[in-house]
């Protein structure tokens, strides 16, 4: 789910992403902020929460949390 300028704040989308295994209830949680208003550059900053027990699809992964920074450049 996105919403590009909510609140009519310009070249700002935010977005959220849910991923649920239904076989064993974990699941993987990213909200994430996208700004665009600098030309030729897209700044994202992207949090990723997984949860779920010991022998579930997320919540065997190495890390439970993870944040990400991406500075994109177009020439």
């Amino acid at each position: 789910m996105s919403q590009k300028e909510p609140f009519d704040i310009v070249y700002f989308t935010p977005s959220l992403t849910l991923i649920a295994s239904l076989d064993d209830g974990s699941r993987s949680i990213t909200p994430e902020l996208l700004y665009t208003g600098i030309t030729n550059l897209d700044l994202r900053l992207r949090f990723t929460w997984l949860t779920g027990g010991a022998n579930t699809e997320f919540g065997e992964k190495q890390n439970s949390r993870r944040v990400e920074v991406m500075a994109r450049v177009y020439f």
